[in-house]
């Protein structure tokens, strides 16, 4: 009994902990992929659960017709040279296999991307420790972390890394693709739900693995239209002496890794700061975008988040400066 309470424990503390926080899931899914995928699953899950209930009740039934009466000995019946018992096992996994593999045809089928057609989205998804950038390639935007598309628009994605390998996963909008270094790998995502979604990079890639995140947000076409148009605009002038000197910051000692042009080349170690403060989330889109955690990670980005690649040392002057700048970026 003592085994027994420590797996019911175990099984509620997992149910409690589990039930902290909203986990995306491509079993509530918002796209015709996810879908696909979910149906896929819960035909397999039945399955399964079917077959485990018919053997786990065959066997108790055995026990129970079969346990120890008072003493006496039982013999089960011996069945011995029926071809049946080994047939109709032999023919159930044939039957089952074969569902299951016309079932996974049919959803690879499914999801398999369209043509490329001129109004397609194309997105270029860039894999960093710790964090994702999204270069569109037709509208000359860069964002990191955030990405922002209209619903019921096919969105052609390729995928590079600059360091080890990433795994891309938004589950509710699209299935997993790997990020390779060295290697373009391709997909497609789409959306028939507006809302926000959450994903992941579902590929151990180093300490901050956990805070490698992504934030898809699916719009009405309206609105993905005025959000293309903002992040058209040119970057704002600085008007204030604070503004000046947090532009001067920005263009010199943040240059090196960041840039405020999204028309340069994908080859800098940080995300492109246009319009950063139009965006929701930061640091991989592990925090919120506001002003009192920009002022922390400026003054502390390890604290933050150990192990990424900016380790800066700021006087409070010039984490005044910046945010004074930088809020202008919207």
């Amino acid at each position: 009994m003592k085994i027994f309470h420590k797996i019911m424990f175990l099984v509620g503390l997992g149910l409690v902990l589990g039930g902290c926080a909203p986990s995306p899931t491509f079993l509530n899914p918002a796209s015709l992929i996810a879908g696909h995928e979910a149906s896929l699953y819960r035909e397999i899950f039945i399955e399964t659960i079917s077959i485990f209930i018919l053997i786990i009740g065959a066997f108790i039934w055995i026990f129970i017709r079969d346990r120890d009466r008072g003493g006496k000995k039982i013999v089960p019946p011996q069945l011995y040279g029926k071809l049946a018992w080994a047939a109709i096992p032999l023919l159930a996994i044939i039957l089952l296999d074969g569902a299951d593999f016309v079932a996974m045809a049919q959803t690879m089928f499914a999801v398999a991307p369209p043509a490329a057609a001129a109004q397609d989205i194309q997105l270029h998804v860039i894999g960093h420790r710790w964090w994702w950038e999204f270069d569109y390639k037709n509208q000359n935007i860069k964002t990191a972390n955030e990405l922002h598309i209209p619903v019921g628009a096919t969105v052609q994605i390729t995928l590079d890394s600059v360091d080890v390998i990433h795994s891309f996963w938004v589950p509710q909008l699209t299935g997993k693709t790997d990020v390779i270094p060295g290697q373009t790998n391709h997909m497609w995502i789409t959306s028939n739900q507006v809302g926000e979604f959450l994903g992941q990079c579902t590929e151990f890639c180093g300490t901050e693995h956990a805070m490698m995140r992504i934030k898809a947000i699916v719009q009405s076409q309206a609105d993905f239209d005025a959000w293309v148009a903002n992040q058209q605009k040119l970057t704002p002038q600085p008007q204030t002496a604070q503004e000046q000197a947090g532009y001067t910051l920005v263009t010199t000692v943040c240059a090196s890794c960041h840039s405020i042009n999204p028309a340069e080349p994908d080859n800098k170690t940080g995300p492109n700061l246009t319009h950063l403060l139009s965006r929701s989330v930061f640091a991989g889109g592990t925090y919120d975008l506001n002003e009192a955690n920009l002022r922390n990670w400026l003054k502390d980005t390890q604290a933050m988040k150990p192990g990424n690649d900016m380790n800066v040392t700021l006087s409070p002057t010039q984490i005044d400066q910046l945010v004074a700048y930088l809020e202008l970026l919207k």
